[in-house]
């Protein structure tokens, strides 16, 4: 009984790693956000009370206004965008 067991637990082991390598494919398959994506999301995060933090947040990255930000960045600042106003 104890072999069946640790079986398990190596196959739900197995399981594990496999749906977080399963995981991080699907979100590398996510398309990219655009300029206007981005640009939508902070304006409503501004209209919402928080320019403040958004233009925080814009700096953050390095840059005076969002279209100085490289479009590579632009899906680590709307994870970043996420957390303002919660």
């Amino acid at each position: 009984m104890e072999k069946v067991i640790e079986e398990l637990r190596l196959c739900a082991a197995t399981l594990s790693r496999i749906a977080d390598t399963l995981s991080k494919m699907a979100e590398s398959e996510k398309p990219a956000a655009t300029l206007e994506e981005v640009r939508a999301v902070l304006a409503k995060l501004s209209v919402a009370g928080h320019s403040a933090a958004v233009k925080s947040l814009i700096a953050k990255f390095g840059a005076d206004k969002l279209s100085d930000i490289a479009p590579e960045q632009y899906a680590a600042l709307l994870k970043e965008a996420e957390r303002i106003g919660t």
